[in-house]
């Protein structure tokens, strides 16, 4: 959904660039050499039937993927396009997609609206954007979410829900509500942000990630030069919260704080967030890259690391160029290197990668939102594959050479590993890195997400750029195939 952004985005002409050639150093596998990763084969003509949907969460289950909530139009006020976020255009579906192994992905769906009229505050909240979710085994979380609830408000929800994805799955395809009496659900401050992140460590503890509350519309607050009102408000949590989240029985769920951890870094939003497997290679670890806004308004480039052992710590010694807002992103570990590979698809970005002098190029800063032509706010739309590498304590990044995504696309997309792959561990989607060496691999598809034209037609790298805010996005319409080949 790519929430409330302050200013839009384009690339052009180089406000100034850094020589990169050390960032590829170490930051092979085992084998020697770089992972290539290539997205470029749409397979979306095998998906016949499957919504365009962005800021969405998901799972995936026995081979099929889940998809609730998010939205079906594009980025918002782009173009004068839809600047708030209405119930209108809200998901009203559960999706549920069993992708072909051969032929075409079979597809079917439940209206949220038959769920019991008992669980209008879980039905309000699985029509919202940019949920936290995260999948423990067999049960779906989705935490907060902004949108525009039964009553006509804009709010960000302080609700936590599960559900039982087998219960789920086969409710949607035989069409009849034989799964609602598995959902619980809670209502807590506690779990109220949106554009956030959540995830579960080996401690059995939730980890709610930093996010945002913003409460009226997106109109009110930029008519009021993005300052609080009473119509319109936004505050950061600035903080990740260590949460206990049990069931209580009836239906719903025990929600208490176990820690809070308060940090400047801490308050953003709409980052890359996700497992990551530790050195040891079996304990597992969360990390947190990118996110906005800086008091520049740009991007934070600092990751945050988040263990069970010690308290979350920022990395001060690295500074993230690529992907630097939500997007897809792929998780892979190689025990033999003990290496953790984040791989990132397209999204927005402080930075570009130049092919022709193995450079990073920052985007250029011009004009300001006022202007409608000849501003470029320094966060551009990019179609970039980038990887970082996390070995020995220490991160390295580095950007596919030779292959790029089919066009603008990737923020607020998920990665669907492909059916059949080795993960690391059965309960975390980090794929197992060695079965990927000396051949071609079907790692997965990108799915869903926003897709934007920042050049203007016939929207080719040498047509003219659109200023920042007057790009035109909307939903994906490319299911993109992701292969990996390890050396």
């Amino acid at each position: 959904m790519m929430m409330f952004r302050r200013v839009f985005a384009i690339f052009s002409a180089v406000a100034s660039v850094i020589a990169a050639g050390w960032m590829f150093a170490n930051a092979g596998t085992a084998g020697g050499g770089q992972i290539v990763v290539e997205a470029s084969e749409d397979a979306s003509a095998d998906f016949a039937g499957a919504p365009r949907l962005q800021s969405f969460a998901w799972a995936q289950w026995e081979g099929k993927w889940i998809f609730i909530a998010g939205r079906t139009g594009g980025y918002h006020g782009v173009g004068q396009g839809d600047v708030d976020f209405p119930r209108a255009r809200a998901n009203q579906r559960i999706w549920v997609i069993e992708p072909p192994s051969s032929g075409r992905a079979k597809v079917y769906s439940f209206a949220v609206a038959d769920l019991p009229a008992s669980m209008s505050m879980v039905k309000d909240q699985w029509l919202s954007s940019n949920l936290l979710h995260f999948q423990d085994k067999d049960t779906l979380y989705l935490a907060g979410g902004y949108g525009e609830n039964s009553k006509g408000d804009l709010v960000t929800y302080p609700v936590i829900s599960a559900v039982n994805l087998p219960a789920l799955i086969d409710g949607v395809v035989h069409g009849k509500d034989s799964f609602s009496k598995t959902i619980a659900w809670a209502e807590s401050p506690l779990v109220q942000s949106t554009g956030g992140s959540l995830a579960k460590l080996d401690d059995g503890f939730f980890y709610l990630i930093a996010g945002h509350v913003f409460t009226g519309s997106y109109r009110s607050f930029e008519a009021a030069d993005e300052k609080d009102t009473p119509k319109a408000s936004q505050t950061y949590l600035g903080e990740i919260r260590k949460l206990r989240i049990s069931s209580a029985g009836g239906g719903k769920l025990d929600v208490s704080l176990v820690e809070s951890y308060k940090n400047p870094e801490f308050a953003r939003r709409d980052f890359n967030a996700g497992l990551t497997m530790l050195d040891d290679g079996k304990s597992l670890g969360a990390a947190v890259y990118g996110g906005v806004f800086t008091k520049d308004q740009l991007n934070f480039t600092h990751p945050i690391l988040i263990s069970s052992a010690v308290a979350p710590k920022v990395d001060a010694n690295f500074d993230q160029k690529m992907s630097a807002y939500s997007c897809a992103t792929m998780l892979m570990f190689d025990p033999e290197s003990a290496a953790m590979y984040t791989t990132f698809f397209g999204g927005i970005s402080r930075w570009r990668w130049n092919d022709k002098t193995r450079q990073f190029l920052e985007a250029p800063l011009a004009g300001d939102k006022t202007m409608q032509t000849g501003y470029f706010d320094g966060m551009p739309w990019i179609n970039e594959i980038s990887t970082v590498v996390r070995s020995g304590g220490k991160m390295t990044e580095f950007v596919q050479r030779d292959d790029r995504l089919p066009g603008y696309v990737g923020t607020n997309a998920a990665f669907m590993p492909a059916t059949g792959l080795k993960k690391m561990r059965e309960d975390a989607g980090i794929l197992d890195l060695r079965q990927f060496r000396g051949k071609r691999v079907l790692a997965g598809y990108i799915f869903g997400g926003i897709r934007a034209f920042p050049k203007e037609f016939p929207y080719t790298d040498e047509s003219r750029e659109y200023s920042s805010g007057n790009i035109p996005a909307k939903p994906s319409d490319l299911i993109l195939k992701v292969y990996v080949t390890a050396p």
